[in-house]
């Protein structure tokens, strides 16, 4: 039982303390852990249930979360997302269900409102632009449902409640409105600064730090600062990379060791080369009879870039090989589109979802009812679900290859070994389009570093082509910072002369 662990100095203060709380817990500090021994603290102090609320972003996070809290004998908690209560809010308000946009309506909106944009919502005034057009045609995305319900919400409502929010460090303008009326409740939110990396999608630390200054000026600040996960090379190394206007003391190691290498090529084919050999040593040799005690299954083998251009050539290389490999991501989208055609069947044709259920990938089908568990009858909060969600929610690492991803998809997710494929200058950090924010860039690295439980490995070549770019700098500057090895280009061996 996860309960019956023991808890360090730094958990057992969290719990005694009362009143608004923010927790800076940094990777493997046994955030969720605390977040769960804190609610039920809550429950034993004589909190109802009924009245405590634990928001978080993805709803792959809180079905885990709700499977975590209903194993340990938490029930009544309110677990949702952020959208899923503002969902249930409306609803409950209006006596009827939101009229909401899909994503590919969303999408032929913002093309014909901005034809020449590629992301025009990262514009603060294109945004207020799109919101207008919404409004004025009585359509709801999911973002303006957030804004909607916090329009009409009674601050006093909550006033004896209590809300618990996971990755603080990701709150959108959308939602740090949405919170707004719910001031007069008691926040906890844990998360950690220095993995914000979501930039794209409008998150400014800034702005979140600005905002709980001012809605929760008392609130005290706790830290978690002793990861269970990385051994003491990893952390040492990720510390160089932090970046938040947070005041947040490094990480600790609760376990020593690890290793920190990187290698820097000469050409691609060298890196691809040497990087085939180097995983059939971590696997032990590829089949079964030749494989070593101490050999890594290949789902513990992350390898990570910036971007999914780069590694595409090294996943043809390492299939040629016979290394087995998996595309997680790539998983996700094509369910996600499954998904999408889905509801729609569902929406515009009435067609029975059991029915629909019987068409589908085994995966898929698993995926579902296990989700349908969650929503019991309640079919139109099911849909909205399944149409609001995102390809991280169904991206989910494999058993049965090495693990591609970017590093925005490997947040939150874990391995023994971490490979950063193509960290060269113009990658890390990514400054190809010179659209970058130099702080989020070093917190990009940070998560991608802290993936790894004891070994973490990354390569470069000093000539690399990415779209029309021509890479020829090297070893990221940044990376210069780590040990590396350096290998000079290969030459032919000279033909030796006949002796007759």
């Amino acid at each position: 039982m996860l309960f019956e662990n023991s808890l360090t100095e730094e958990q057992e203060k969290i719990l005694r303390t009362s009143g608004d709380l923010l927790v800076i817990a940094g990777p493997g500090t046994g955030k969720t852990y605390t977040l769960l021994r804190k609610i039920k603290t809550l429950i034993e102090q004589g909190i109802s249930p009924y009245k405590i609320y634990l928001l978080t972003f993805s709803l792959r996070t809180s079905q885990e979360l709700k499977e975590k809290a209903l194993e340990l004998g938490l029930e009544g908690i309110k677990i949702d997302t952020f959208h899923g209560l503002a969902y249930d809010l409306y609803r409950e308000y209006y006596q009827k269900e939101p009229l909401l946009i899909s994503e590919k309506e969303k999408l032929s909106i913002l093309k014909k409102l901005f034809p020449k944009e590629k992301n025009p919502l990262k514009d603060s005034e294109k945004k207020k632009e799109y919101f207008q057009y919404l409004k004025k045609n009585h359509i709801l995305d999911f973002d303006l449902l957030l804004m909607e319900v916090a329009s009409f919400i009674r601050p006093e409502a909550f006033l004896d409640y209590y809300l618990l929010i996971d990755e603080f460090q990701d709150l959108s303008p959308e939602i740090l409105e949405f919170l707004k009326p719910f001031k007069s409740a008691t926040w906890i939110l844990f998360g950690d600064p220095n993995q914000s990396i979501y930039g794209f999608r409008g998150v400014d630390l800034k702005k979140i730090k600005d905002f709980l200054l001012n809605y929760k000026p008392q609130m005290k600040i706790l830290t978690l600062r002793e990861s269970f996960r990385c051994a003491t090379e990893i952390i040492k190394a990720a510390n160089n990379f932090r970046g938040s206007p947070w005041q947040i003391p490094e990480l600790k190691a609760k376990k020593f060791g690890g290793s920190i290498q990187g290698f820097l090529f000469p050409e691609t084919f060298e890196e691809r080369d040497f990087l085939g050999n180097f995983i059939k040593n971590l696997l032990g040799g590829i089949t079964l009879e030749r494989a070593r005690p101490s050999a890594i299954s290949p789902s513990d083998i992350f390898i990570l870039s910036r971007i999914k251009k780069v590694y595409e050539p090294l996943i043809e290389h390492l299939q040629k090989e016979g290394i087995p490999v998996a595309l997680p991501e790539e998983e996700a989208l094509v369910i996600k589109e499954q998904l999408l055609q889905l509801v729609e069947k569902v929406k515009i044709f009435k067609i029975p979802f059991e029915k629909l259920l019987e068409e589908t990938s085994t995966f898929l089908k698993n995926y579902l009812q296990n989700l349908a568990t969650l929503f019991k009858e309640d079919l139109s909060k099911f849909l909205f679900y399944l149409d609001n969600l995102s390809p991280e929610d169904l991206t989910f690492p494999k058993l049965e290859g090495i693990n591609f991803l970017t590093i925005h998809a490997s947040k939150g997710l874990e391995a023994e070994v971490v490979i950063l494929y193509g960290a060269e200058e113009g990658l890390i950090p990514f400054t190809l389009f010179n659209d970058y924010d130099f702080e989020e860039e070093k917190r990009i690295l940070y998560v991608a570093i802290t993936r790894a439980k004891n070994h973490f490995y990354f390569t470069a070549t000093k000539n690399r082509k990415v779209f029309n770019f021509e890479l020829q700098k090297g070893l990221s500057t940044w990376l210069k910072e780590l040990p590396y090895k350096e290998f000079q280009k290969k030459t032919k061996r000279p033909k030796q002369r006949g002796l007759f």
